[in-house]
């Protein structure tokens, strides 16, 4: 998996720089922009929500949380199934 910067008009997605992949190849689209899902949720703070996040073992980095969760994405995307659960 590879990451391209694009853009978006309003009506579609565009790369900035030439893509070189197979036509019709499945891609995941992250919008950067905090303001692209303003409105989905209400606002939350995260001593709301801290106690949800059950977790023993050493500390992860930031690096570690966004590889699992990009694995994660990009196998319930393409139907693989829930990622199995690596304990530490």
């Amino acid at each position: 998996m590879y990451a391209v910067k694009g853009v978006y008009d309003g009506r579609a997605a565009r790369p900035l720089e030439p893509v070189h992949a197979r036509a019709n190849a499945p891609v995941i689209i992250t919008f950067l922009d905090e303001d692209a899902g303003a409105g989905l949720f209400p606002p939350t703070r995260l001593e709301d929500v801290a106690g949800c996040l059950r977790y023993a073992g050493p500390p992860k980095t930031l690096k570690d949380m966004d590889e699992a969760i990009g694995k994660s994405f990009v196998s319930r995307s393409l139907g693989l199934g829930q990622c199995p659960v690596v304990e530490p």
